[in-house]
């Protein structure tokens, strides 16, 4: 009997290893993918404003009544994503691989105002923000041996960031002066700011990782070539490293409150921005060194120090292609 059993224990060997021998290769995988978000969370805030959806009205006698308000909540992570993955087959079960990638996000709302006087809309503030990113993702793949053309497969791994942004857009058309009041800016007693604005931001990511996994099943249509699809999860939370002010164009306009008369107009511009404004770094911990914008040390000649926000890019997605063994 135990001489049955060592026999038996060989010719599996036996069987692997050349299953192994007739697998072992090089290949390479361009894909294509779609996600989808599926743990939304509240955006961070933009310059010191939540992520709100709010809608009020103005009175006659300048007091405002809010109408709604709602945060505003989602995830980068929905978007499509292109990319190659190289790997190595050590057999008919194992594989090594590691894709490059570029991803991209939807727009998605991250702050939005609406004030009215009667039917007339006297601000409107709307911040929209996408993500562009390239990443490494190795991974481990471990595939169930089967005879048909059908190969079922899972993969486990890591993401790496390697490089991307955070893209923000806000465009302004403030009638009652209450941006340019929330940002500082002094106006003569008996009149307003008129204020008419658009920004782009871009935040650079800090250095982070994630994680990966998928079910997969691969269709064989010649020797070395085949067709695959991915269900595949993604986790991954990323923080800002710094921000720039890429846009800055519009006018403020001084307005008289009883007539609603202009007194003057002024043009924006990014070169007249203070290097506070157009330079941001972020931070874990913020301490008592730092230039934070509002504190008594404040220097706008010099860039600002902020707290770290995060936002996830983390998706489910459908991931299809080709993979050319060598």
């Amino acid at each position: 009997m135990k001489k049955l059993l060592l026999t038996g224990l060989f010719a599996l060997t036996v069987a692997i290893s050349l299953m192994a021998q007739e697998s072992r290769g090089f290949y390479l995988k361009p894909t294509g993918s779609y996600f989808i978000k599926v743990t939304p969370v509240e955006f961070p805030a933009i310059n010191n404003m939540p992520a709100r959806d709010k809608h009020f009205m103005v009175n006659a006698n300048g007091t405002t009544t809010m109408v709604s308000e709602k945060a505003l909540t989602g995830s980068f992570g929905q978007g499509w994503r292109a990319g190659l993955v190289g790997g190595f087959q050590f057999n008919d079960i194992l594989a090594l691989e590691v894709g490059f990638n570029y991803f991209q996000s939807e727009s998605q709302d991250m702050m939005r105002q609406t004030g009215t006087m009667g039917n007339a809309n006297v601000l409107s503030l709307h911040s929209v923000g996408k993500i562009k990113a390239m990443d490494v993702a190795p991974a481990l793949v471990l595939s169930i041996p089967t005879k048909g053309s059908f190969k079922p497969y899972t993969k486990v791994g890591v993401i790496v960031p390697v490089g991307g942004y955070l893209q923000i857009n806000t465009s302004i058309d403030d009638k009652t002066g209450a941006i340019a009041a929330q940002n500082g800016t002094p106006s003569l007693p008996g009149t307003h700011i008129n204020l008419l604005l658009d920004r782009e931001e871009r935040i650079n990511a800090n250095a982070t990782i994630g994680f990966q996994a998928a079910l997969g099943l691969r269709y064989k249509i010649a020797k070395t070539l085949s067709l695959f699809s991915e269900l595949e999860y993604r986790n991954i939370s990323v923080g800002g490293k710094d921000k720039a002010l890429k846009k800055y164009n519009g006018t403020a306009t001084v307005v008289v409150n009883a007539t609603g008369t202009p007194m003057g107009t002024e043009q924006l511009t990014l070169a007249n921005q203070p290097v506070g404004d157009k330079e941001v770094k972020y931070h874990k911990e913020i301490t008592s060194g730092m230039n934070v914008k509002g504190t008594a040390n404040y220097d706008s000649t010099k860039p600002s120090d902020d707290l770290r926000s995060y936002v996830n890019i983390g998706g489910l997605g459908i991931n299809v292609g080709i993979k050319i063994g060598f």
